[in-house]
């Protein structure tokens, strides 16, 4: 049995809390904020809150001491900000606590657009146009050369422009409501054109830039009506023949090591697909990949610590297709959202209905579980919580036994 420490309190928590708290690991959770209220998951032995991301050098120092007294085996990133983090300390944390993350090295090159723009040329990965912008003008000329619609998007990993992960254009006028002015945390943004269909993600685990295990998860619905935004709503299915040859070439130029998630757009009619980003670290939406069977967390967890993991003549045949997964919490954000940009009661009725289908209709929920509702029901009661959080918060570094 292994002590974990995970940081990051996120919907991905949960999957890695659950798989491997039923396999008679004590899990902790390390967080920050009230969200999605992992600390409270019956899967979790003790709760480590931190600093702020923003007061790195303390938090880190928190980490560390906690790790060094407490005798933890293994310390698992989970959010993007935590991954990156961690990676920029993992000299000084590794000596306490195996790191389960892929390396530094390949972390700086994934969330690098351009870096990854530049290997899929090499492989001829597609990858749909787009130019890198610095000004207003700039966009408005990008949008005459690369047509519309498109999408206005940050250089990097874990970024927000004006609050959204991207702004999508579909002409030319959208550009003074949507994008009024240049955002002050931006020097520079990318321009891309943008493929209307389904968004493919590739949850995979690998080594030595083998891919080990994988399971594919088409996007069938995000908070945001344009397909931007984070994904509500999804399937496991059968990866597409020539994107999962796109995924073996990434993972095997990148001498992958790890679990990640590849991203991809498909344009409408499918004939077109577009590259769109290997997350470094455990997606959002893992928990869809671990209802396949795939075990891509046990598989990773095991990684780490250099035990054996079996190598399949196809890594997709691990996982089942067909099942379904809904972010309810998610979903209804974006109907609230949605509505206060001004959607009628009509469309708003019509999004609840749709809401309640899919969650009927899961096969799994992102954060709720029959066996473990806590953190969903406090998730639920975030708005109310949130008042009082100054109150309720326990001190950074001072750490509590759960149970």
């Amino acid at each position: 049995m292994a002590k974990l420490l995970l940081i990051g309190n996120h919907r991905p928590s949960f999957a890695v809390a659950r798989a491997l708290h039923r396999e008679g690991h004590e899990i902790w959770a390390g967080s920050n904020e009230y969200s999605d209220y992992f600390e409270l998951s019956n899967a979790v032995r003790g709760h480590l809150p931190l600093p702020d991301f923003d007061r790195e050098a303390e938090c880190i120092a928190v980490i560390e001491a906690h790790l060094r007294d407490h005798g933890f085996d293994a310390l698992w990133p989970v959010t993007d900000r935590a991954t990156r983090m961690v990676a920029k300390h993992r000299v000084r944390l590794v000596r306490h606590a195996r790191i389960v993350s892929p390396p530094p090295g390949l972390i700086k090159t994934c969330v690098s657009k351009t870096a990854m723009a530049t290997l899929c040329a090499e492989l001829n990965v597609p990858v749909a146009p787009q130019t890198p912008v610095a000004s207003r003008e700039q966009i408005r000329k990008a949008g005459r050369s690369l047509g519309y619609p498109l999408v206005i998007k940050p250089t990097g990993e874990g970024e927000f422009i004006f609050g959204h992960k991207v702004i999508t254009l579909k002409a030319e006028s959208d550009l003074d409501s949507l994008f009024p002015e240049w955002p002050d945390n931006h020097v520079h943004l990318l321009v891309q054109q943008r493929l209307n269909g389904l968004r493919h993600n590739h949850y995979f685990v690998a080594r030595d830039g083998v891919l080990l295990r994988g399971a594919a998860i088409e996007i069938l619905r995000t908070d945001r009506e344009d397909g931007s935004g984070y994904a509500v709503e999804g399937i496991s299915s059968a990866p597409r023949a020539d994107l999962a040859e796109q995924t073996a070439k990434l993972v095997h130029a990148l001498g992958y090591t790890g679990i990640g998630c590849a991203q991809y757009m498909t344009s409408e009619d499918s004939q077109a697909t577009s590259f769109l980003e290997i997350n470094p670290r455990l997606g959002a939406n893992i928990a869809a990949a671990e209802i396949t069977g795939a075990d891509l967390v046990g598989q990773a967890f095991r990684l780490a610590f250099g035990k054996d993991v079996e190598v399949l003549a196809d890594p997709w045949s691990a996982a089942r297709t067909g099942l379904r997964y809904a972010w309810s919490k998610g979903d209804l954000s974006g109907l609230a959202w949605r509505y206060r940009q001004g959607a009628g009661i009509e469309q708003t009725l019509w999004d609840l209905g749709r809401l309640i289908s899919s969650g009927v209709k899961a096969d799994t929920h992102l954060v709720f579980d029959w066996h473990d509702p806590l953190p969903a029901l406090a998730c639920w009661a975030h708005p109310l919580i949130k008042r009082f959080s100054p109150e309720m918060r326990p001190s950074p570094g001072t750490s509590i036994k759960a149970r």
